[in-house]
């Protein structure tokens, strides 16, 4: 089974560093993202993980002001990673900024979160996976809250996640 998962997401991988090189290339001189990254660089040296995470913020809201979508990718996975260091339950919270992200995103920005997000539901599902065998399937209940899921519903939307990442065969 993690076969299966690891052939789609190695595609996903190869396709987000040939989106992020072609559109970075494409970059207007006068953005100062490189600039903005090496100054989060030191912060995380220092272990400084707030400045770095405000750091961030800045450059998701510039990204977002000018619909730069491999720096809002960019932004989005160091915050997932800044915030694992500093908050309870970040995963949970990764999550659902990622969905948010993703009913707004364009393509192929919108492919690239769809499998990010599948596998930031896998490592949940890995992390919990002893509570998550000792429930059972429930019926017509609000599932709103991934920590009231099972291992079934787990594996539904991470599968739901992946296929719906690689839908747009052509623009991939």
């Amino acid at each position: 089974m993690k076969l299966k998962y690891l052939t789609l997401y190695i595609p996903i991988i190869i396709l987000l560093n040939v989106f992020i090189l072609s559109t970075s290339r494409a970059q207007k001189p006068m953005d100062d993202y490189s600039f903005r990254w090496k100054k989060i660089e030191d912060f995380r040296k220092k272990g400084l993980t707030k400045s770095a995470l405000a750091e961030v913020e800045k450059i998701y809201s510039l990204a977002k002001s000018t619909n730069n979508d491999p720096q809002i990718i960019k932004s989005l996975l160091f915050k997932i990673n800044l915030n694992n260091n500093i908050e309870e339950d970040a995963s949970v919270k990764s999550i659902d900024s990622l969905e948010k992200e993703i009913a707004i995103a364009g393509e192929p920005a919108k492919s690239i979160l769809q499998s990010i997000t599948a596998q930031l539901y896998w490592n949940y599902f890995q992390q919990n996976r002893y509570r998550l065998y000792q429930r059972t399937n429930t019926e017509n209940f609000d599932k709103k809250d991934i920590a009231t899921w099972t291992s079934d519903d787990l594996h539904h939307e991470i599968g739901e996640l992946y296929v719906a990442s690689l839908k747009d065969e052509k623009l991939l």
